[in-house]
């Protein structure tokens, strides 16, 4: 079993959930910290009674991040301890064929639960107001009438778990959530966040939800409005896959990206180091059982006329990082393209 050693004298052992309740507790304790606070999480177990929807998830959230783009998930919170495929496989399968039948009944609870919590309206507005759309109701139209998009919340993603979603061919994503407790009874939490910051995400109680520095909410806008993942490659890979395969794997993509994806760029690793090709992307997909991805290319990767380096090499990019095509394409500087 895991273990994080915060000082010598203090170490935290991970969480064993036996109740699906307290996991969910968690998460919607934690909601702004996975999922940004350009978001609105309804927890549909408080809500739902006297509604007609024919399967019911856990929560629904409305993700803002882009104002232009919002985008609704079904979140289905779960534990290990459960079944990949007769509970988990067979909720999201329920979620999924039942999504489209249902938008009407499921725009009017989300816009009557909105209208009773003072902060998920506010967002709401807020949101609004960033986008070029008319009113909240046009907004919360945009945000539903899309193609399904699922998100499962879990304490540990086995092998199984992946196989399953996989086999349902829907856009269905996993972020884990993991709890860690001393003998002393402080407690540390490490998850997946919607934008798969890649950053540390180790947090610890107590925590104000306003709090975010301006760099870390900045980086979060510009991952909300990128096409362009850049990923970093060593000589070896990028000779026999970006260029000899046209495609990519096995890459960690955050929920919230995988449909925003429009490019794939490739920084080459010492002593290149520098951005020096990029291709468009024809499809993102599983990569086998682990989670992870495959960017496939529409055609081979273009090499770029003049490379795009980095202003301290010792600081290259170390996993794969967002960026917005036409301003990366602009940068003298990798470091110009993120910042």
């Amino acid at each position: 079993m895991p273990v994080i050693c915060e000082t010598p004298n203090e170490l935290f052992y991970e969480t064993v959930f036996t109740l699906e309740r307290d996991f969910e507790r968690l998460v919607v304790e934690f909601a702004d910290a996975i999922f940004g606070p350009d978001t609105i999480y309804i927890d549909i177990k408080k809500r739902v009674k006297g509604h007609d929807i024919i399967s019911i998830p856990d929560a629904y959230l409305i993700d803002m991040a882009n104002p232009e783009k919002p985008t609704l998930f079904v979140v289905e919170n779960e534990i290990s301890s459960h079944d990949p495929f007769k509970h988990i496989g067979i909720q999201m399968l329920r979620f999924v064929t039942s999504f489209d039948g249902a938008k009407k009944t499921v725009r009017d609870f989300l816009m009557d639960a909105i209208a009773k919590d003072k902060e998920s309206l506010k967002r709401l507005h807020r949101g609004c107001d960033a986008s070029s759309m008319r009113n909240i109701d046009n907004y919360l139209d945009e945000a539903i009438y899309r193609p399904f998009q699922g998100l499962v919340v879990i304490d540990h993603a086995k092998p199984e778990l992946h196989n399953v979603l996989q086999r349902i061919n829907a856009n269905i994503s996993v972020l884990e959530f993991n709890a860690y407790e001393s003998d002393n009874g402080k407690a540390l939490f490490q998850f997946d966040t919607l934008y798969d910051e890649l950053e540390n995400n180790i947090v610890q109680l107590p925590k104000n939800k306003d709090q975010e520095t301006a760099d870390r909410r900045k980086r979060k806008e510009r991952r909300a409005l990128a096409d362009t993942i850049i990923v970093p490659a060593q000589a070896d890979g990028f000779q026999s896959t970006f260029i000899g395969e046209n495609c990519w794997y096995a890459i960690r993509i955050g929920a919230a990206m995988k449909d925003r994806i429009k490019y794939i760029a490739a920084y080459q690793i010492r002593p290149i180091s520098a951005v020096t090709h990029i291709a468009e992307v024809k499809d993102i997909i599983p990569y086998k059982d682990t989670g992870k991805y495959m960017v496939v290319f529409k055609e081979p990767a273009q090499q770029l006329e003049k490379p795009i380096g980095i202003k301290e090499p010792n600081k290259s990019p170390q996993s794969p990082v967002y960026a917005l095509r036409e301003e990366l394409l602009n940068s003298d500087t990798l470091d110009d393209a993120l910042s």
